[in-house]
């Protein structure tokens, strides 16, 4: 895979560049008829701006998403397609992806999700261009039900997303990323930088779900919090990997047949 990437600095009062998420934040449980599911909120990341600050560091990107579950319609029960949106600020990547979700019991469901897009995008003299494709595993489990209506849950997911990424940014004397001077561009010292390498992350959700036989199928609210790996560069070439953390937030409402 092979794309271009510009990134600037990622503190956080400097711009930020190249929102990669965690996690899809789709829930391994089947709705178990046709249906769709429209999701918003954030989810855990990292941008490729703090990884060539040679420094790791979580994030968190805003998120829009939308599946269909086609179940019995196309003889697939578990099938999903969907895409989303994620990023901030114009930088924003639309990415479609596919699934299977499958419910082993009364209480435990898992499922599975394949991705992948390519992204561009230049702010204040920096620009970047990337392609990522991945796949993720998640199992869920209801811890209890006190109502006939309401389930809280845990799901626990794994990622594993490979990166293919460069560009052109504004560096210090250290070779250390930084916000370009967009006033006087004779004072920049830019430099092309390449990112590339397969990132695993995992996922911890806790959500709460309300559901019904209705056509309004439901309601979920998920905390999530996630650690992975994420790239370093400094001078433009990649120097290695670094952890990062950090915790999100969903609302997932669900539509379709009763």
């Amino acid at each position: 895979m092979k794309a271009t990437v510009v990134v600037l600095a990622a503190l956080s009062a400097c711009t930020t560049l190249g929102p990669m998420p965690a996690t899809t934040g789709v829930s391994a449980l089947p709705a178990g008829r046709p249906g769709v599911e429209a999701q918003a909120g954030f989810v855990p990341a990292f941008f490729l701006s703090r990884a060539v600050q040679d420094k790791a560091g979580g994030a968190i990107a805003s998120q829009l998403s939308a599946l269909v579950e086609p179940d019995r319609l196309l003889g697939i029960p578990g099938l999903i397609l969907g895409a989303r949106v994620f990023g901030q600020d114009g930088d924003s990547p639309g990415e479609p992806y596919a699934g299977y979700r499958r419910q082993l019991d009364d209480d435990i469901a898992v499922g599975g999700i394949v991705y992948g897009t390519s992204a561009h995008h230049e702010a204040r003299l920096a620009s970047y261009s990337a392609t990522r494709a991945g796949a993720e595993a998640a199992i869920d489990a209801e811890l209890w039900a006190p109502f006939s209506w309401l389930g809280v849950h845990a799901q626990g997911a794994v990622s594993a997303t490979a990166v293919s990424a460069k560009g052109t940014y504004c560096v210090d004397d250290q070779g250390i990323a930084k916000d370009c001077d967009t006033t006087t561009p004779a004072n920049n010292t830019m430099i092309d930088g390449n990112i590339s390498g397969v990132f695993p992350a995992a996922t911890a959700t806790l959500a709460f779900d309300v559901h019904t036989g209705s056509s309004f199928h439901g309601a979920r609210v998920a905390a999530m919090a996630a650690a992975g790996q994420m790239p370093l560069v400094a001078n433009g070439m990649q120097t290695g990997s670094g952890s990062y953390y950090s915790i999100g937030l969903l609302l997932t409402l669900g539509l379709g047949a009763r």
